[in-house]
Formats: structure tokens, C-alpha cells, sequence
């Protein structure tokens, strides 16, 4: 579900291995610190500050990498990702479904630190060399971690950094990749949704720490990210409670009747009674297919109102059963890129769950997350991507 901290839009940056790349605008919040700490600071100086805008591209590369190891796990165990969105020091790899199984759930969590540690080790060997050759302080300047920036610290302050992501990432607890693993290791004894609350718990303890230890140290850094920590723990509950409710949630209770639908042999012009929307088309009780809106619209301003509903129909739909969950089949029909699918009920059609449907009980059981005036059909994309797409 998309953080109260996402107010400002993430940017589009490229496509990597059929996944979209995302650049949240705090981004920028690195190269000012860059510009202050390597730039105008106390150890500025022109080849600082190009070792440094370095830094920030060397960790934005480990970033992505932490995220495609994400990525490449999840689509070994045939979960679809999304799209990755990088923000400063941290990422987001939103995907299709939870991981149905404890162990795909652990090892999509840890392969993202398993990049991170990959990094770190790859080069500790030039970090053993340099130690050698120049000593630990050239590496570490005057033992100031992101203190001076010279060619030797350049390449101990990107490891130690990978090496931070990766422990800091394991860290048992929401919304670090710890509390999947956390949640992989007690969902078998206690459920998913438990496991999650007490990740969650875990999580908001953490973040509280990190407030409370950077107003004590006045390090603005740590304050902020224990905010960051504090509401993306708490939208991860979040998450995993909608998706628990949706799942109690019988989509035949939700379903809305359109007059049983229209038969094949109709003409177009039959099917704008009650006005322009998408219908299933039925014959003797059986689901054949849609008519979708769009579809008509587009016929009907083809000049083929003459034609029958059985020529544009779409028969490859899936229909849902009135047993089935309202989570289940909005999954499908995010997978299909359909916005309603028929519901039947030992095979003869029952009703239709549409797009509007789900975003009015989405905003029954989570308040406040749409506008009152906002059209369902226009947020339909939008709404299911917020309310059960995961994120690594």
C-alpha cells in the first residue's frame, strides 16, 4: 500500500528485465548532503565533491541491485514484480501477490541483503590491499565514517555502506526484509497475519528508538529514518489486514445484478439499455463473455450498430464462483487487466463484481483512502496497486 510518505510522485528513470525503475524525488536529498559534506563543508574541495556525486551513483546502483535481487527472486517462484521505486538509502519492489509459502517468502526477503553482502565481499579484497599498502586511516580518514572523501575512503565508504543496508536490512522487524524473514519463521506456528503484527510491533519499537536517539544526538539522519521506519511499518499492518478482511470477504455477496446479462444474437444498440456500461453476455444461464463499454462505444461510433453483440463479445474472461474471496478475484482481474468478471454459481450466472465495487469496499474497510469524489473506474488501476501489492 502506497506510504503517507509517497506525497510526491516517483519518476519513470528506465526498465530493467521487464521491471520499471522509479526514482522517488527525496533522491535528491542525497546530492544536497553531498554538496554540503564534499562541496561547501568542512572537507569540500573539487575532487570531494566528484568523489562524492560518485558515492551517491555507487549507492543508487546498490539500491537498485538490493531490489533486482528482490525482483529475480520473486520471479523464480513465478510472482510477477511491478515496478522497483528507489528512494534515498532504501528501495521498494512492489509485486503482484504475497508469497503463498513461508519459504518463498524468505527467500524473496533475503535475497535483496544477499546483493548487498555480494557487493561488500566483492570488494573486501581491495579493502584488505589498500589497508596494507596506506593503512586503515587512509581508508577511514582521522576515523570519521563520511568524513573525507579521497580515492582509497571512496572505495571503504561504499562497502561499509553495503554492509550497513544488508545488516540494517536484516534487522527483525517491518518494514525491514528481517521482518519477512521474521514473519517466514512464525507464520507456520502462528499465521501470516499474527506473524505480520508482530513484525509490526517489532518494527514501530525500532523506529521509536531511532527518534528518540537522533533528538538526543541531534542527528537529523536517524530521526528521519526512524519516521520512515514508524509509517512504513505501520502501512505494512495495514496491508496485511485489508488483505486478511478481503479474503473473509465472498465475492457472490458483492456481486450486482445487471438483468441477467445479454444474449449473443442482440444487437449492439439492445446493450446501451440503462446506459453504456460492461455486460456479460449469457445464453440460457451461461456465461459466454463481455461486452465490454469501451468496445461499444467504439463500434457504435464505427458505424456498426447494426452488428451483433456475439461479433464483439470477449469470450476470453475468467469467471468467478460465489464462493470464491473478493482478494482472489481481484487478483485475477488485476492479472487479466479486466474490470469486471462475471460471478455464476453452479455454472449459471449469478451477477457482476466490478471495479467500482471493489473500491467501495476497499473504502469501507480502509477509511479515508479515497477521495469522496473520486471516480472508481479512473482509480481502479491505482486502487488495486495500493491495496495489495506487497513491497520487498
Amino acid at each position: 500500500m502506497r506510504s503517507r510518505l509517497a506525497i510526491l510522485r516517483a519518476y519513470h528513470v528506465g526498465r530493467l528485465y521487464g521491471v520499471d525503475v522509479n526514482v522517488h524525488p527525496t533522491f535528491a536529498l542525497v546530492f544536497l548532503w553531498v554538496v554540503y559534506q564534499w562541496g561547501i563543508g568542512p572537507h569540500g574541495g573539487l575532487g570531494a565533491f566528484v568523489l562524492g556525486c560518485l558515492f551517491v551513483v555507487a549507492i543508487f546502483l546498490s539500491v537498485l541491485l538490493h531490489e533486482l535481487g528482490h525482483c529475480a527472486m520473486a520471479q523464480q517462484y513465478g510472482i510477477r514484480v511491478l515496478d522497483i521505486t528507489l528512494w534515498p538509502f532504501n528501495g521498494v519492489a512492489r509485486i503482484e501477490q504475497a508469497p503463498d509459502t513461508p519459504r518463498a517468502d524468505l527467500m524473496v526477503a533475503l535475497a535483496g541483503p544477499a546483493m548487498n553482502f555480494a557487493i561488500f565481499v566483492a570488494l573486501l579484497p581491495a579493502l584488505l590491499l589498500l589497508t596494507t599498502a596506506l593503512g586503515l586511516d587512509a581508508l577511514v580518514p582521522a576515523g570519521e565514517l563520511y568524513g573525507a572523501m579521497t580515492p582509497a575512503s571512496f572505495i571503504a565508504y561504499v562497502a561499509l555502506t553495503n554492509l550497513f543496508l544488508a545488516l540494517f536490512n536484516l534487522v527483525p522487524a517491518f518494514p525491514m526484509d528481517g521482518g519477512r524473514v521474521l514473519r517466514a519463521a512464525l507464520s507456520p506456528s502462528m499465521g501470516r497475519e499474527r506473524a505480520t503484527q508482530v513484525a509490526v510491533v517489532l518494527g514501530t519499537g525500532i523506529a521509536l528508538v531511532m527518534m528518540i536517539v537522533g533528538l538526543l544526538e541531534r542527528s537529523v539522519p536517524v530521526g528521519v529514518m526512524g519516521i520512515f521506519v514508524l509509517v512504513a511499518a505501520q502501512a505494512e499492518g495495514r496491508v496485511v489486514r485489508v488483505e486478511s478482511a478481503m479474503r473473509k470477504l465472498r465475492v457472490g455477496s458483492y456481486a450486482l445484478w445487471d438483468m441477467g446479462g445479454i444474449s449473443p444474437e442482440r444487437p449492439l444498440t439492445f446493450a446501451l439499455r440503462g446506459g453504456p456500461r460492461d455486460i456479460v453476455v449469457t445464453e440460457n444461464g451461461y456465461v459466454l463473455g463481455m461486452l465490454w463499454r469501451a468496445d461499444l462505444l467504439a463500434a457504435l461510433r464505427g458505424g456498426n450498430a447494426d452488428s451483433l453483440v456475439g461479433d464483439l463479445m470477449d469470450s476470453a474472461i475468467h469467471v468467478a464462483d460465489v464462493d470464491d474471496s473478493v482478494y482472489d478475484v481481484q487478483q485475477q482481474m488485476n492479472a487479466t487487466n479486466r474490470w469486471a468478471v462475471p460471478v455464476t454459481e453452479d455454472g449459471l450466472y449469478r451477477g457482476i463484481f466490478t471495479a467500482d465495487r471493489f473500491v467501495h469496499l476497499y473504502r469501507q474497510i480502509a477509511p479515508g483512502v479515497f477521495s469522496a469524489r473520486a471516480v472508481p473506474l479512473d482509480a481502479w488501476k491505482q486502487a488495486i496497486a495500493d491495496a495489495f501489492h506487497p513491497r520487498q
